[in-house]
């Protein structure tokens, strides 16, 4: 009777005992990196900006007019949106921020000389 068991060979010098060694060693590198960017990533995200409670566009702007006032013509481009507005004072243009509803520049003409 034969035995195969041959105590005079280590296992460890085996071919395949290194390369899963190796597999394993480097599958723990893996882990380790994928747990540092982890914590990065949850770091950074605890430090930026807070974010907006509320986005600017689902909130409704009300806009109030002088009783004198007419709007004579409107033209929306982008995200802005130019009024041409007749007041007692005289023509002008009113751009308006349509995110923030906020004036952001304003062209007045002089009044007509009677």
């Amino acid at each position: 009777m034969s035995d195969t068991y041959e105590p005079s060979r280590d296992p460890k010098s085996a071919p395949t005992y290194r390369v899963l060694k190796a597999v394993v060693i480097g599958l723990g590198v893996l882990i380790v990196l994928a747990l540092g960017a982890l914590v990065v990533g949850i770091a950074k995200k605890m430090s930026g900006p807070a974010a907006a409670p509320v986005a600017a566009a689902d909130l409704p702007v009300v806009a109030m007019l002088p009783p004198d006032t007419r709007i004579l013509s409107m033209q929306a481009s982008g995200d802005r949106l130019a009024l041409l507005v007749h007041t007692g004072a005289g023509d002008e243009v009113d751009i308006v921020d349509l995110r923030s509803g906020k004036l952001v520049a304003q062209i007045k003409s002089p009044p007509a000389s009677r």
